[in-house]
């Protein structure tokens, strides 16, 4: 299960031109999330991208159900959840009166609540290059992506949360796939820099890192 997941909000998510996204791809990210769960349900989207958005992340989902035992279509209370994600559709977040942009981040908090997760704690920090490491430590032998995430990330501020939950460890996954292709469609398929947001699982060692860093001086370590 995903209690404890910790949700890793970056640089391009917090400031710049990510930071506010049209509410049409907000509701549409919306839309995309619910057609995973609802295989029969047909959805109209806003935007002329979102479509072909939605259907790459689809591909990508499916792929990775193919390849990968714990990641599961399964939602614990999957009526209460989906519920709650159709009422974000026509709520004040995702539709504010008289505004056509809404945060990113907002967007991303709105639907994690949606799906049931709790936020235990949060921390906004500064990167540091032992951040980055904790990160990245599998992708830093590569010269040139290594070179581009320190760029990205070193010295810029993000913000860790912290969550309980009794989802499938896919839960965050998934909806991140979603956020990150209906916002920031088109993109190319290589994303591993500048991509919004960032899931750790209970266990991994990025997950590790950051809960005895960043929350470990506040009592918050498990």
């Amino acid at each position: 299960m995903s209690a404890g997941a910790l949700l890793i909000l970056k640089p391009d998510i917090l400031a710049g031109p990510s930071a506010r996204c049209p509410a049409a791809l907000a509701r549409d990210t919306v839309r995309g999330l619910l057609s995973v769960y609802r295989l029969s349900a047909t959805y109209t989207y806003e935007a002329e991208t979102s479509e072909q958005a939605v259907a790459w992340a689809l591909r990508n989902i499916e792929r990775k159900i193919r390849a990968r035992d714990w990641y599961v279509r399964t939602l614990h209370e999957p009526n209460r959840h989906l519920a709650a994600l159709d009422a974000l559709l026509t709520g004040t977040v995702l539709a504010p009166p008289g505004k056509d942009t809404v945060r990113t981040a907002d967007l991303v908090l709105a639907m994690t609540e949606a799906l049931g997760f709790t936020v235990a704690d949060v921390q906004r920090t500064r990167c540091t290059r032992r951040d980055f490491l904790g990160l990245y430590a599998d992708n830093t032998h590569f010269t040139r992506l290594a070179g581009s995430l320190h760029t990205y990330l070193v010295g810029q501020e993000v913000e860790i949360y912290r969550y309980t939950g009794d989802q499938e460890l896919s839960t965050l996954h998934i909806f991140k796939e979603l956020v990150r292709r209906v916002v920031r469609y088109p993109t190319t398929h290589y994303d591993a820099v500048e991509n919004l947001l960032h899931v750790s699982d209970p266990g991994a060692p990025d997950w590790t890192y950051f809960l005895n860093s960043a929350f470990a001086e506040r009592g918050s370590a498990a």
